[in-house]
């Protein structure tokens, strides 16, 4: 392959069989001109399809090598610490979404997570390798990130794990799940604020967390309707919460719950309640 143009270091444009690919790898550019050759065993990333060569060839034009530098080095140890491949996208995304965060730290301006406690709970691995990522940045930049820097960043390895090309698919899914949580909290006159450590506010956002899943890849969790009937009945008030948060999430978000997962919904919202009532009960 012969190099076409050099982005930085990193980053350069070449030509192979005749076909245009942006090919990156530590210290690939270094002294290359245009015609140099580029061997295999130098190529970390190759990007031949037209969305993520363009997208890639924007970036290299307008971010910072040092962004991208940096960028790479955590996918490469997100991609090791997690044994998997991340989508090519993330690449494009993480570079620069590192480059906007670190331009708001240098002016001042702490964007809180209202979604962190969420995020940790549902994609605990990513939010690991986040932290890492962020103490990284810290380092590097001498800044002082928040913690809940580690949380955009565990979306964008969610999002980039499975396979998805846009993390606000991602979002939506811990908003979800965050919007049901405050609706139940409301009802129950809990706040989950004060107990987003505790194992009953864990078990409620995993068990939401999977029910959208399940809703969104069309899979149902089965109950016998024998028994979706007694739990309608034995606990009534509870079914009422559990129909009255998924009827507004289907308003909202026009996400159509089925009833058994509205009855699974229902146990957890009746221990929930319980043990609320036991509380009150040994004050």
């Amino acid at each position: 392959m012969k190099v076409l143009k050099v982005f930085n270091q990193n980053a350069v444009l070449v030509c192979d069989e005749g076909q245009d690919k942006i090919v990156t790898g530590k210290g690939i550019g270094f002294s290359r001109k245009r015609h140099d050759v580029i061997r295999p065993e130098e190529v970390e990333r190759v990007y031949v399809t037209d969305e993520s060569k363009n997208k890639m060839m924007q970036l290299l034009e307008h971010i910072h090598p040092e962004f991208f530098i940096i960028s790479e080095e955590i996918i490469a140890e997100a991609e090791k610490a997690l044994n998997l491949n991340m989508n090519e996208h993330i690449h494009l995304v993480l570079a620069d979404h590192i480059a906007f965060a670190v331009e708001r730290m240098k002016s001042g301006i702490i964007m809180q997570n209202k979604l962190l406690n969420e995020i940790q709970i549902m994609y605990p691995d990513e939010f690991r390798i986040a932290q890492w990522a962020v103490a990284r940045l810290k380092k590097h930049f001498s800044l002082d990130f928040p913690l809940d820097e580690a949380a955009y960043i565990a979306i964008h390895f969610h999002s980039a794990i499975n396979g998805k090309t846009n993390p606000s698919k991602s979002l939506r899914e811990v908003t979800i799940v965050s919007e049901m949580v405050e609706l139940i909290g409301e009802r129950l006159a809990i706040d989950f604020s004060k107990m987003s450590n505790s194992l009953d506010y864990s078990r409620l956002v995993l068990h939401l967390r999977y029910a959208i899943e399940r809703v969104y890849q069309g899979k149902l969790h089965s109950m016998d309707q024998d028994v979706l009937d007694i739990v309608k009945t034995k606990y009534e008030a509870s079914y009422q919460i559990a129909l009255d948060v998924t009827s507004s999430i289907n308003h909202y978000y026009h996400l159509n719950i089925p009833s058994e997962e509205i009855g699974y919904l229902t146990l957890h919202i009746e221990r929930l309640k319980n043990q609320v009532q036991s509380s009150d009960h040994k004050e």
